[in-house]
């Protein structure tokens, strides 16, 4: 009988001999392997072949006289084909095990190297692109390819998701990031038609195919390809997978910074046995497993190979599993910015690393279920939140025959429930209430081949509310040539149009208004700001105002507020506000503005320089005296007094910084000032030294004097109106400890619920208020820029609203660390009580190391 055979999985036709792929396996608990125990591999035969099927073999007939140690060498016949055969052990000591039962496959030609020409290959890469998030369009996504675009398929290749039932799906750019099941993506990149040529009897095969995938990381920030990928394997099952690499390079922080990496061969894989894939067809294949546990990685330092592992030492004694890539594709991953994504390293993320199993088939592919293309998720023309009682209309777009059904749940992980009557590419929701609220749709398409299911939209709702200043624009100050900032809150429902946000100024004190040439607006979560570059001396005594329009035309207009421009001197300069004396008995902020501090670069590569900025006795220190960290009082807004080279260089020498200073903190027999100067760190001993003395700069703080003889003082008191306004925070523990944090794929997660918080609001004429939050950075020099939440009002009362939702800051923003308002209520409010409340999310980069972060959270009331 002459029959075509596909790869055998490191099997010379002829000869049992001992593998770990295949060992004996008991009918009872496993015995001790005695000196000279047999163990037995089986050949490559069909997944669907049974005992059943096989020609009957004797019951306990040896297969041949003297199969009594491995490896067996056997002389087979044609007629040998498919039958079964066991092996059978005893030590002397005891009954003997035997295994279950092999098939004997048999070729009837004699070797060499045949054709192969549709060969399939199937991978993941690893765990760290299987994070998947039903939500948005986050997440490490593959593509046909190497562009950077999302292709599902080009030429030869395919991107397909695998199911828990071993199925896999087609997926298109609208569902590439909807999980398979679970959190997890379970994509594969799928090269067909490979072609080469394979040896049937000693299991040698080269096999080509052509073709690319893209894998791209940070929702493609960061990608990389591998395309041509050509599997090898030796007759001792030994062998690598080789492709050609390329992409950008980008810094995950800088994802801006980017360098296109030159394409180079790399080895993907290297493996020291193949497995026969008990998944295959008729057609046969192999599952091959690369190496990765025990392999270490030397990295390039400058181009030369360094002779310190990559892996620390401690690592590899706390992780015995511990591994790397081939050094030449972690040469390449290097240069794209994902570094030790592909060795240990001790991270969080250690256990997503190691590559995953490579599934080749012979001659054949898998069946890809063909099911409807999402073209296009939910998404909808209004602006959120949606104003409650009015219709909404989501639309989604889906190409093909395909029964259509919109589902909804409270979160986007489920459990759905369909929408009755909903069965179009349109959802139309009718006078939408508070009900939908915080909630998800998604739409289902279900044909003959099976389903594909959208992202989930989240909906967000909220009463009509016409535009308001929460927070509106304070007093401008600043410095002749510098960037002048207004901040200030607006708000409304339906939303601002952040186009038709206008600064205006008048330099007649109102009579007439104009728009402020070249002011800019932007916005980043709830904070809002115009930026207008180089302010001119000749705008000093201006007023200006804001004006907000909401997406239908409502407009609203802030108070004005007054612009005072100073004299720039050319040289390092301070203002203090405000310019009057200050009662040493009484609590006073002040807001510092700097310029002309261009603060120096590195003095070698470990010296670096920064400025100092502080409050100051004149016995202290004066300009051209040793600085010295002996202030009365530094800002919060600097890092214990000192502002870094980057953000002085990044704003042209400018700054502007908000002081209190205590009560009873200042002598009135002294003279005091705010004092800037340089600072020198040695970064290898963290030594300061202040003996450049080329920025010194210096501003009197003036004190209300004591009183002359024969002076009085006259006091008036006005009592507050009837009524009070007072928030606390409603608990006596104020400690929030989140969740431990979540691997995510892109990220880890993790979240938790703010202490609650009371206002009263009791006062004559109910005048708006607003409680805000802003948080510093964690700990560890961790970004508090992670840190998101979303307000809720937990009990009604005192016109409290929930302030609109900030997202954390890991793709784009800065999170909390710009001031959001946690709740807020508008003028002519009822009197009363309420309670506001919020849920803390975090989302932290994969690469976060292990450890205990903490950050304070501000909380700051206006009215």
């Amino acid at each position: 009988m002459v029959r075509s055979r596909p790869l055998p999985a490191r099997l010379a036709v002829g000869l049992i001999t001992a593998a770990a792929a295949f060992a004996v396996a008991a009918p009872s608990p496993a015995l001790p392997p005695p000196a000279g125990a047999i163990r037995v591999t089986s050949v490559n035969t069909p997944a669907a072949q049974s005992a059943s099927s096989a020609p009957a073999a004797a019951e306990g007939a040896a297969v041949t006289v003297g199969a009594t140690a491995a490896p067996l060498a056997v002389h087979p016949g044609a007629d040998d084909d498919r039958a079964l055969f066991r092996a059978v052990v005893d030590d002397g000591h005891g009954p003997s095990a035997t295994s279950t039962p092999a098939v004997f496959g048999v070729a009837s030609d004699t070797g060499g190297l045949r054709p192969v020409a549709h060969a399939s290959l199937e991978w993941g890469v690893n765990a760290i692109y299987q994070g998947g998030n039903p939500a948005n369009s986050g997440c490490n996504f593959f593509s046909a390819g190497t562009q950077q675009d999302f292709r599902a398929v080009q030429g030869d290749v395919r991107i397909i998701h695998r199911f828990p039932d071993g199925s896999a799906q087609g997926v298109s750019d609208a569902t590439k990031c909807v999980p398979g099941t679970g959190s997890q993506l379970n994509q594969r990149v799928l090269f067909t038609h490979g072609t080469g040529k394979a040896d049937a009897t000693t299991g040698e095969a080269t096999v080509d195919w052509t073709g690319a995938f893209t894998a791209n990381a940070y929702s493609g920030m960061v990608t990389w390809y591998l395309k041509d990928p050509t599997l090898t394997v030796a007759e001792d099952g030994t062998g690598t997978l080789t492709a050609t690499g390329g992409g950008i390079g980008a810094d995950p922080d800088n994802p801006a910074d980017q360098e296109e990496i030159p394409e180079r061969r790399v080895t993907v894989a290297t493996f020291e046995r193949v497995r026969v894939d008990s998944t295959a067809d008729p057609a046969g294949g192999v599952r091959i497993t690369p190496d990765y546990a025990g392999v270490d990685y030397f990295p390039l330092v400058d181009g030369v190979r360094s002779t310190t592992s990559a892996i620390p030492a401690g690592v590899k004694k706390s992780q015995p599993d511990w591994g790397s890539w081939p050094q030449s594709f972690v040469d390449f991953q290097y240069e794209t910015g994902l570094s030790s994504y592909w060795h240990t390293s001790g991270g969080g993320a250690d256990r997503d690393k190691p590559p995953y199993d490579l599934a080749v088939r012979f001659d054949s592919a898998p069946d890809v279920r063909n099911v409807p293309v999402i073209l296009a998720n939910p998404s909808t023309t209004a602006a959120a939140p949606y104003v409650e009682g009015r219709d909404l209309t989501v639309t989604a777009e889906v190409d093909g025959e395909a029964a259509l059904q919109w589902e909804r749940a409270a979160s986007a992980n489920g459990p759905w429930s369909p929408i009755a009557g909903a069965t179009g590419e349109s959802l139309v929701i009718p006078a939408i209430d508070s009900s939908w609220n915080g909630g998800h749709v998604r739409i289902v398409a279900t044909n003959a081949d099976g389903r594909a299911v959208s992202t989930a939209l989240r909906l967000t709702t909220a009463p009509y509310a016409a535009p308001s200043f929460p927070e509106p624009p304070r007093d401008l100050a600043a410095i002749q040539g510098t960037s002048a900032v207004v901040k200030f809150r607006a708000a409304g429902n339906p939303a601002l149009a952040p186009d038709k946000m206008v600064l205006e100024r008048s330099d007649d004190r109102g009579a007439t208004w104009k728009p402020w040439s070249g002011a800019r607006f932007a916005q980043t979560g709830g904070a809002q700001q115009f930026t207008v570059p180089a302010i001119p001396l000749d705008t000093d005594g201006a007023r200006a105002r804001v004006v907000a329009v909401n997406t239908e035309g409502t407009r609203a207009v802030s108070e004005p507020f007054s612009v005072r421009v100073f004299p720039a001197t050319g040289k390092p300069q301070l203002v203090v506000l405000p310019d009057k004396p200050l009662d040493p008995d009484t609590t006073t902020r002040l807001t510092v503005l700097g310029a002309g501090f261009q603060v120096p670069d590195w003095a070698s590569p470990t010296l670096t320089y920064s400025l100092d900025v502080g409050l100051f006795d004149s016995t202290v220190w004066q300009p051209g005296r040793t600085g010295t960290r002996d202030w009365v009082a530094t800002s919060p807004d600097s890092s214990n007094g000192q502002i870094y080279h980057a953000p002085m260089q990044a704003s042209g020498g400018t700054f502007t910084l908000s002081l209190t200073v205590p009560a009873g903190k200042l002598d009135p027999r002294h003279d005091y000032g705010i004092g800037a100067f340089l600072r020198l760190t040695d970064i290898t001993t963290w030594r300061d030294t202040f003996d450049d003395r080329s920025l010194d700069a210096w501003t009197p703080v003036r004190l209300l004097s004591a009183q002359a003889e024969g002076e009085q003082t006259i006091t008036a008191t006005v009592p507050e109106q009837a009524g009070e306004f007072t928030w606390t925070i409603d608990a006596g523990d104020r400690a929030v400890t989140l969740t431990d944090a979540v691997n995510k794929g892109a990220y880890l997660h993790s979240t938790g619920d703010l202490k609650p918080v009371k206002v009263t609001d009791t006062r004559a004429g109910a005048p708006a208020w607003s409680v805000s939050g802003q948080v510093g950075d964690f700990t560890g020099g961790l970004s508090g820029k992670y840190l998101g939440w979303t307000p809720q009002v937990l009990t009604a009362g005192a016109g409290a609203q929930p302030g609109t939702a900030v997202a954390p800051g890991i793709d784009n923003g800065d999170g909390l660390t710009a001031s959001a308002t946690l709740g807020s209520a508008t003028t002519g409010h009822a009197k009363g009580t309420g309670t506001l409340g919020a849920a803390l999310d975090l989302r932290l980069p994969a690469t976060t190391e292990a450890g205990t972060y903490t950050t304070t959270l501000t909380l700051t009331a206006l009215s």
